[in-house]
């Protein structure tokens, strides 16, 4: 008889009640400010310019009630200020800081971040692909990009799963289908949508069976942006299971269980609230506002009350996978937001329109805000020359009035080869909205 493994890599942890976890997210908290107002100089400078001591947090709403907020441009003012590279997050001679990340860069310069032995990422995503089904001794297929990769071959690693790297690029599909097919991986991360699109073309160009090539796989995590229902309906076809990932506000990442319900935030190592861009009032679960994260476990790394500027939706009710931590979905960044005849816009809600058509497919577009409120949803949208079949005029004519429909304020778009669009970068990290 085969060994039966839980669902859980930690089960007491995954499926604390609620008020016992709000308790543990208490204790943790205290030990995490006592250790920061010690040993981080931006939180010490930020609490003392607010006026606020560590006498003054006893609990958790002492802390959402008081405690200041951060956010990127803190921790890059404090790094150019005072000649600090890791940004005033740690002392310069911390012992239990062994390497720096930082931030992708895809909405300004990099954020600098310390890291200690065992991140809270690791931990996050050892327990994500233990839900998916991964077990140790087998193989994975991991072609990650930016600094992500070392997390991804770290937690994989301590699973006692071995994984296959590969550099995120078109050129190496070849290499990897080649790799499935002898090693029969379980896991793949992580499918990007220029990945979904890079294995869409070889498979049509190649004749492959991507059902055959993919039979082995268990469960590919998904990440860079939203996933889109075109792109779901293309893996779904290929009888591959997706799990979306995306940030947990740079403390950790959260990635979707088999209820794909929404991303299953670590409440046990962050803390998370969800607050009006406005008012910095608390939303209901269900309603749209911005994620502001609170380390529980890498003092190191002290982001706290950290204002990530990701919308998100939180459902903080017991998933049907038994997990009792919030569930999220991020919906755009906060400074992506516009507005259109006094309507809120976010690129989400376009881009999934955009990606139905076939010339448009890969989804490469840009919101031209030429003021803070507009008349008309301007675009520019890239096509994919090689399978264009109408004329333009026509297919922005189409484009537009979907467009119009999901919205509900007039649009003009711009067509333009995406070769051009491509230039600013890769596909998920082109600026979704610009000024020109």
């Amino acid at each position: 008889m085969s060994k039966q493994f839980s669902p859980y890599l930690n089960p007491a942890v995954e499926t604390m009640p609620r008020a016992q976890l709000e308790r543990f997210q208490e204790q943790k908290l205290l030990r995490v400010l006592d250790y920061a107002l010690e040993h981080s100089p931006l939180i010490k400078a930020r609490w003392q310019a607010a006026g606020v001591g560590r006498g003054d947090i006893r609990s958790l709403e002492d802390f959402r009630n008081r405690a200041p907020f951060i956010d990127k441009d803190d921790i890059r003012s404090f790094r150019d200020a005072h000649d600090h590279p890791l940004g005033g997050l740690a002392e310069l001679d911390n012992p239990n800081v062994n390497r720096v990340e930082t931030t992708s860069g895809t909405t300004g310069d990099p954020t600098p971040f310390p890291i200690r032995a065992r991140s809270s990422v690791e931990e996050g995503y050892a327990r994500d692909y233990w839900e998916m089904g991964i077990r140790p001794g087998e193989y994975a297929i991991v072609s990650s990009f930016t600094f992500r990769i070392g997390i991804t071959l770290s937690s994989l690693s301590e699973l006692g799963i071995i994984p296959i790297p590969f550099a995120h690029t078109p050129l190496q599909i070849p290499r990897m289908v080649e790799a499935i097919q002898h090693f029969r991986p379980t896991a793949f991360t992580l499918m990007s949508t220029p990945m979904i699109l890079w294995f869409e073309r070889f498979f049509e160009q190649s004749g492959l069976d991507p059902k055959a090539v993919f039979a082995s796989v268990r469960g590919a995590i998904a990440g860079g942006e939203a996933l889109s229902p075109r792109l779901r309906a293309v893996a779904d076809s290929w009888d591959l299971e997706l799990f979306e990932t995306a940030s947990f506000g740079d403390v950790m990442s959260g990635t979707e269980c088999r209820a794909h319900a929404g991303l299953h935030g670590y409440e046990d190592m962050a803390m998370a609230e969800c607050l009006d861009p406005e008012n910095d009032q608390p939303v209901a679960d269900g309603e749209l506002g911005e994620l502001v994260v609170t380390t529980l476990r890498n003092p190191e790394m002290p982001l706290i009350r950290y204002r990530t500027d990701d919308l998100v939706e939180i459902d903080r009710s017991q998933c049907s996978c038994g997990r009792t931590h919030f569930r999220y979905r991020v919906r755009g960044r906060k400074g992506d937001r516009l507005l259109v005849q006094g309507k809120a816009i976010l690129p989400l809600d376009v881009r999934f329109s955009i990606e139905e058509e076939r010339e448009t497919r890969s989804g490469l577009f840009q919101i031209i805000k030429e003021a803070p409120e507009m008349d008309i949803l301007r675009l520019r949208v890239g096509y994919d020359n090689s399978v264009l079949q109408r004329p333009l005029a026509s297919l922005a004519g189409k484009l537009e009035e979907a467009l119009k429909a999901v919205t509900g304020v007039p649009v003009a778009i711009e067509m333009i080869d995406e070769a051009e669009l491509l230039k600013l970068g890769p596909p998920h990290k082109i600026p979704r909205v610009t000024k020109s």
